[in-house]
């Protein structure tokens, strides 16, 4: 029994590993230094394809933060839609300029940001959802 609560403290203790789905380079480079410096694991992907990828091959997150609108053929939506198909329990949080609040939390989103959105801002969010998870 000892082991098995060293193990579950261990996994407690570890930074949570998010993915960061953004195909904007700038705004990619903030929130990703913003994350890493308050001590997460952070995975860049620049486009939904490549996100529906690391997905689709296992990669554990522990919580998505994705832009809506990017090249390629699988936006933040479907990567969502994707997500509660096969990985319910992963929580995603929506990020755009285009799309109303209230699509976001319909189709799944646990938080939605709107673009432009402070870093602080996000990173408030991505603690709340964080801590749910604790």
């Amino acid at each position: 029994m000892h082991v098995v609560k060293e193990a579950l403290d261990a996994a407690d203790s570890r930074p949570a590993r998010l993915l960061v789905v953004e195909d904007e380079l700038l705004i990619r480079m903030l929130i990703t230094d913003v994350l890493r410096d308050a001590g997460y694991e952070v995975i860049e992907a620049v486009s939904g394809d490549e996100a529906l990828d690391l997905l689709k091959a296992g990669v554990v997150f522990d919580l998505v933060l994705s832009d809506v609108r990017m090249p390629g053929s699988t936006d933040g939506l479907a990567l969502l839609a994707f997500a509660r198909q096969n990985l319910a329990e992963l929580p995603f949080i929506l990020t755009s300029g285009h799309l109303a609040p209230e699509i976001a939390l319909a189709e799944g989103a646990v938080g939605f940001l709107a673009k432009p959105y402070g870093m602080h801002d996000a990173l408030a969010v991505v603690e709340q959802e964080v801590a749910k998870l604790r």
